[in-house]
């Protein structure tokens, strides 16, 4: 009886142990928890990720793999797309690109606003196939948050070097303190050996008006289709109860108050369409993702200021939407030694292996502009 009990014994264990996860596989599927416990996948990209930046760290620095690492300082990275765009254009595969937002104001309404858009806004950049990171702070001034963001962007040998930003498209119409503001951020910039890139296009940047409409646009769709479905819902009666429910239960959907006020800017824009205006920032804000045609980048490489302004028109020739655009360098000379000088560029830009389709040698650059208009 010895040898049988023990297998018995060893049945029963089994089927127990079956038994148990037949009961565990059934409660699972019929209660359905919404719990996760998360991937080992996951845990080993987070280490590797951090592994690989401290590793970054013992490498030398050498002037052949510096890369354009860019803060750009977009807001909200669906308000200027454009701006952008054209930083990706040069960091894509290539180097970090950060979009960053300044919030300012009182602390505590800043914080509460900037933690519950930054899962938003980096989802937008995913969806938008930008390979980007979000980052916002909170301060005083938008040029205080400017200097934070300079001094504590990124991760070890992860940093930002290159700052870019638009052109301060409104200066004219602007208080002489924004104006120096936005010259002190410059300033800001060289201190911290940054970089500066200043992007400028004739319909400007910002979309947030064209966006304002768009979110009042869909608010008023939205509310139609719950009008239309109220109506059809609704049964009506003879009399005046059916219509006096039918009124109340619009009120509760707040249809008699849609119209924005007289103030506000949405009515200066057709009810139909955006305006012409909106329209053309919306054409300008998609510019630098389609391809470029057939053209030159014209380099005003005046000073020896480090190379970087050559270096991003050739980062663009080498990508597949400015395949098609040619370099034209423009740098200072002496008017008796023009051709030496041409060569000499010449000599520089192929010892790089940038290719280029004309040089030009301005020689009365260090000469005084004439009195004679």
């Amino acid at each position: 009886h010895g040898p049988t009990t023990l297998w018995i014994s060893l049945f029963g264990a089994v089927l127990c142990c079956a038994v148990m996860f037949l009961f565990l596989y059934i409660y699972v599927t019929y209660k359905k928890p919404e719990v996760n416990w998360g991937s080992s996948s996951q845990a080993l990209y987070y280490v590797n990720a951090i592994d690989s930046a401290l590793d970054l760290t013992t490498v030398d620095e050498h002037v052949k793999n510096f890369r354009p690492q860019c803060l750009v300082l977009t807001g909200a990275p669906m308000i200027r797309p454009a701006l952008l765009d054209i930083a990706h254009s040069f960091t894509k595969n290539n180097g970090l690109c950060m979009c960053c937002e300044v919030y300012t104001g009182p602390r505590k309404l800043c914080v509460t606003e900037m933690n519950s858009g930054m899962a938003t806004k980096q989802a937008w950049l995913t969806k938008n196939k930008r390979k980007a990171f979000y980052a916002a702070v909170a301060a005083d001034s938008f040029r205080d948050g400017v200097k934070s963001l300079l001094q504590a962007s990124g991760l070890g040998r992860i940093r930002p070097n290159t700052l870019v930003f638009g052109f301060k498209k409104n200066w004219r119409h602007s208080t002489a303190a924004q104006v120096e503001n936005y010259m002190g951020i410059i300033h800001d910039a060289f201190d911290f050996e940054f970089g500066v890139i200043i992007v400028r296009i004739s319909q400007g940047f910002d979309l947030s008006q064209v966006l304002q409409v768009q979110e009042e646009l869909k608010r008023l769709e939205q509310e139609r289709q719950a009008l239309e479905a109220t109506i059809k819902d609704s049964e009506f009666e003879e009399g005046n109860w059916g219509i006096r429910g039918f009124f109340r239960r619009a009120t509760k959907l707040h249809i008699t108050k849609t119209m924005p006020p007289k103030e506000s800017s949405i009515n200066t824009i057709s009810s139909m369409h955006m305006g012409e205006f909106n329209q053309r920032l919306l054409e300008a804000s998609t510019q630098f993702k389609k391809k470029q045609g057939k053209g030159t980048i014209d380099v005003w490489w005046l000073f020896d200021d480090g190379g970087l302004i050559l270096l991003i028109p050739y980062i663009l020739t080498l990508r597949k939407k400015w395949k098609d655009c040619k370099l034209r360098i423009f740098t200072g000379g002496k008017v008796t030694r023009l051709e030496e000088e041409k060569l000499k560029m010449a000599s520089l830009l192929s010892k790089f292996r940038i290719k280029f389709a004309d040089i030009n040698i301005i020689g009365d650059i260090n000469m005084k502009p004439s009195k004679e208009r």
